[in-house]
């Protein structure tokens, strides 16, 4: 087995909520894995780096502390079934701000000495999920949309972390999971004067002009997203079979 094909052999062997949880070996001596509550105060200073006034989402941020965050999608990691029903039940049980706590997906990358020097947040497209009971969907159909799509709410690496490879490993990680657990599209936005097309691209996304849409049909929804003029979105769409 040659060294490309056995990569991929490695990257095919499906996730575990252990493994979400314990981690991967990244660049530079780093971790990456799920966040933890001692994790959160590093990566919400990284995350107010980006210059975009993104931080993690205050909701977000109590669900780590009490560790409910993403527990549906380590509840469904053994297939789809299982994560709709655990994300159901979430729906159902919580309000949805809280609810939609448990589909989403903070990763850290720590160094040897077990400090956060990047971090990644997805989170249920809250965008979206608005525009489709705008359209006259009904809660409960809107918010199954973060069974189906999700947003890279903000991705950071410490200055003295950067050009090593870690924030294209959280998005690579982040999309692997997002991929078993039979998402359709991740995306995300960035300031259009910031230098970070090429970077989105060579990891797998379209990055699209400074303010165009694209159509959300491939997910039969009678809309599509857009940002303003001095913003610029990335998707990446799960390959037509």
């Amino acid at each position: 087995m040659g060294k490309s094909t056995a990569k991929k052999a490695k990257l095919a062997i499906p996730l575990s909520a252990d493994r979400l949880r314990t981690g991967w070996r990244g660049p530079a001596g780093t971790r990456i894995h799920l966040a933890r509550p001692q994790d959160l105060v590093a990566a919400d200073a990284l995350m107010a780096t980006t210059g975009d006034g993104v931080r993690i989402i205050p909701v977000l941020r109590t669900a780590i502390e009490d560790g409910t965050a993403a527990s549906a999608m380590l509840a469904g990691l053994g297939g789809t079934k299982a994560y709709h029903d655990a994300a159901s039940r979430s729906f159902t049980d919580r309000p949805m701000s809280e609810a939609l706590t448990t589909v989403s997906l903070t990763l850290v990358a720590t160094d040897e000495q077990d400090r956060a020097v990047g971090v990644l947040s997805a989170t249920a497209p809250g965008t979206v999920i608005e525009m489709a009971m705008n359209n006259g969907f009904s809660s409960e159909k809107a918010m199954a949309l973060s069974l189906f799509i999700a947003k890279v709410h903000g991705l950071a690496v410490a200055e003295h972390a950067r050009g090593q490879g870690i924030a294209a490993t959280l998005l690579k990680r982040t999309w692997q999971v997002y991929q078993q657990l039979g998402y359709f599209l991740l995306y995300g936005s960035f300031e259009a004067d910031r230098n970070l097309a090429d970077f989105y691209s060579r990891c797998g996304y379209t990055v699209h002009a400074p303010g165009e849409s694209f159509p959300l049909d491939r997910v039969a929804l009678p809309f599509g997203l857009n940002a303003g003029d001095d913003q610029r979105m990335f998707t990446r769409w799960r390959p037509r079979r």
